[in-house]
């Protein structure tokens, strides 16, 4: 079979491979935003309730990474009672001036506050570790 043959059997497949792969797609639907005022933010981990914006949560953790160039610190935190249970996180901080003093590897104390534009610290303070 000449190669001229082969293209004019293997060409038509070709074209209609791209044809049906150039097709536009589906837009997704669209939701409509509640416009009620939640009483929580969102639903908590399974076993905590949703967390209450503007209530101050304390915990206590170990700082495993200080971005001081985009305002959050990553922790490994122990239970926050009544929000989350324990685990290692990023948290933004909007007052950069809480991470003053802070590194890597520090036992904290913190505040987290929730609003409608998610979690934050409202305090970071190095502590002394356990012993």
């Amino acid at each position: 079979m000449s190669r001229t043959h082969r293209l004019t059997k293997v060409m038509p497949l070709v074209l209609i491979a791209f044809a049906l792969s150039c097709r536009p797609q589906p837009e997704p639907r669209k939701t409509v935003a509640s416009t009620s005022t939640p009483t929580a933010v969102a639903t908590g981990p399974s076993g905590f309730p949703p967390a209450v914006p503007g209530k101050p949560y304390p915990g206590t953790g170990v700082v495993k990474i200080v971005n001081r160039k985009e305002g959050w610190v990553e922790i490994d935190h122990e239970e926050i009672k009544d929000l989350m249970p324990a685990m290692e996180m990023e948290f933004w901080i909007r007052d950069p001036t809480l991470m003053n003093g802070i590194r890597v590897g520090d036992r904290v104390a913190f505040v987290v506050m929730e609003d409608n534009k998610g979690e934050y610290l409202t305090e970071l303070k190095r502590i002394s570790p356990e012993r």
